[in-house]
């Protein structure tokens, strides 16, 4: 798989892609996990370069016409629900 710049998404789509890969490292967070980051401390998803989330992102999601980004209708404790969902292909 070719793994495409971030000159060829907008700020929204790197920004969904951000938001996307945030909510699925919170969900896989274990105590050790979280008392590392208190212990060692760690750079957040807003801190990162775009460069290196459109990376981490077509990694794991693969091909990005085929994922689309869905927010859930649900807030919980201030956060929106973000998921990748990939769509069918005919």
């Amino acid at each position: 798989m070719k793994i495409l710049g971030p000159k060829k998404f907008s700020k929204e789509d790197i920004d969904d892609m951000r938001q996307t890969l945030h909510a699925s490292e919170w969900e896989g967070l274990r105590d050790r996990d979280l008392m590392g980051i208190l212990w060692e401390g760690c750079v957040g998803w807003r801190n990162i370069p775009d460069a290196e989330v459109v990376e981490h992102y077509q990694n794991i999601y693969g091909e990005t016409d085929n994922v689309e980004i869905v927010q859930g209708e649900t807030e919980e404790q201030g956060y929106h629900h973000f998921s990748a969902r990939f769509k069918d292909k005919k």
